[in-house]
């Protein structure tokens, strides 16, 4: 079982990832975050996405109209951010999440398959700074592993039930779907535990 993040290759995933199709959760979130009233947002929308690996969402939030910052903490996937950069106007950071110590003002952040990868000690500060981050209104759309996860145990964050209530606590939650399923990982078979939230923060 891989214990630490560094045991696991996230420059061969994110690689691997080339060519699939947008995930749901994303667009999902689009239309969450296009609900409200276009008199109570920004123009253009801003959206931040944590964990954007190649940049395939972050080219969807571009082509839907926001306003995009992509931050990524492989180095291997700065080649297509640089990319998107040039061809879609991104704000492109290669950075540890785990050191973040301020984010863009956001009308959407989207983190997909990545906030469980942060560090227990890290999590709290880092979800701390990403509420903060949401305009009054503005949508959290996020991927989150349950305890029963078969990965729980190592080097992560795997959340309870009502330790999940409690991060999402003062939000408005639009969408809460537990899931768990045996299937494949990139490492190989896995017994999979996921939470996935679309929350707004009360305008």
């Amino acid at each position: 079982m891989q214990q630490r993040s560094a045991d696991r290759d996230f420059s061969a995933y994110n690689q691997a990832q080339r060519g699939r199709p947008v995930r749901p959760l994303a667009r999902r979130a689009v239309d969450a975050a296009r609900a409200v009233p276009a008199r109570d947002r920004p123009a253009p929308a801003v959206a931040v996405e944590l964990g954007s690996g190649a940049g395939i969402e972050a080219r969807f939030l571009a082509d839907s109209g926001f306003r995009v910052h992509a931050l990524d903490a492989d180095a291997s996937v700065e080649p297509q951010l640089v990319e998107l950069a040039e061809s879609h106007g991104i704000t492109a950071v290669i950075a540890d999440l785990e050191t973040l110590t301020a984010l863009p003002a956001a009308d959407l952040v989207l983190s997909c398959a990545t906030l469980p990868f942060v560090r227990r000690e890290a999590f709290e500060p880092l979800w701390t700074l990403i509420r903060g981050s949401l305009r009054p209104g503005g949508v959290l759309a996020v991927d989150l592993f349950g305890e029963k996860d078969d990965w729980a145990g190592t080097e992560g964050t795997y959340l309870t039930r009502a330790e999940i209530d409690a991060l999402l606590d003062g939000l408005e939650v639009l969408e809460l779907t537990e899931v768990e399923r045996d299937g494949r990982s990139f490492a190989g078979p896995k017994h999979w535990h996921t939470v996935q939230v679309i929350a707004r923060r009360p305008a």
